[in-house]
């Protein structure tokens, strides 16, 4: 993650990006922080997509970190800003570049963590993964993530989810409409969810909620290396 900040006094600049460095270990997280010590050196700087958090000052020399702020949101509707003063002089001029939050210096640990706290609920949420199906004539709409496995069964494929769809779209061409790396394929009539696997043996994965999925020998390689690598980044990311 890209944070500006925009602070002329020296300590307070080095205390903040002490503060940040603090959260950053904290979480297990990597910040690029980029100092400025005027508006000037900022607006040279600055652009479209550039940063993802900026820190002003309020007063930035003779000017003001609202002024600096006016004209970033003109050029950036996304990144988000935070302002921190000695005071709440200005907290309500925030509102007008829809500020994150206003800290007062200087910045702690806990009011660092509400930023970022802010700053993950306003971040997008990805869209939902929808494949479409024809099934009795009809397109159907199937969120990727309620697909549980998919079962060739006389031709015609099962999508087993909240509800079994019917098509007779081929198993195939169904992998390449579903998220990569979700889904992988045991045998030539089965493909199971990653994240909907409880255990895997040498013949079978035991799936969540109950019911089994063979794996063939042809694909127990694969089946197991998918696995492994599905488990290992899952307890990463906990």
């Amino acid at each position: 993650m890209r944070i500006a900040i925009v602070e002329d006094d020296e300590k307070d600049m080095a205390q903040l990006k002490g503060v940040l460095g603090a959260y950053a270990a904290d979480h297990g997280l990597t910040f690029a922080i980029e100092a400025f010590s005027s508006g000037e050196e900022f607006l040279r700087a600055f652009a479209p997509k550039k940063y993802t958090l900026v820190f002003f000052d309020n007063y930035i020399g003779t000017g003001l970190g609202i002024d600096l702020a006016r004209k970033a949101r003109a050029l950036d509707a996304d990144a988000e800003f935070v302002f921190v003063s000695m005071s709440m002089e200005f907290a309500l001029s925030g509102y007008e570049v829809r500020a994150l939050h206003y800290l007062i210096k200087p910045a702690t640990l806990a009011e660092i963590e509400k930023v970022f706290e802010r700053l993950r609920r306003t971040a997008p949420k990805p869209e939902e993964s929808m494949i479409e199906v024809i099934c009795d004539y009809h397109p159907v709409l199937i969120p990727a993530d309620s697909i549980r496995y998919i079962e060739v069964v006389d031709k015609a494929c099962i999508i087993h989810g909240k509800e079994d769809v019917k098509t007779y779209t081929r198993l195939g061409a169904l992998l390449e409409l579903l998220p990569p790396g979700d889904f992988v394929r045991p045998h030539r009539s089965f493909a199971v969810r990653l994240a909907c696997i409880q255990s895997m043996s040498r013949y079978e994965f035991v799936l969540k909620g109950g019911g089994k999925v063979p794996i063939s020998q042809t694909y127990h390689d694969d089946c197991k290396r998918a696995y492994i690598e599905y488990r290992a980044h899952s307890q990463k990311k906990q």
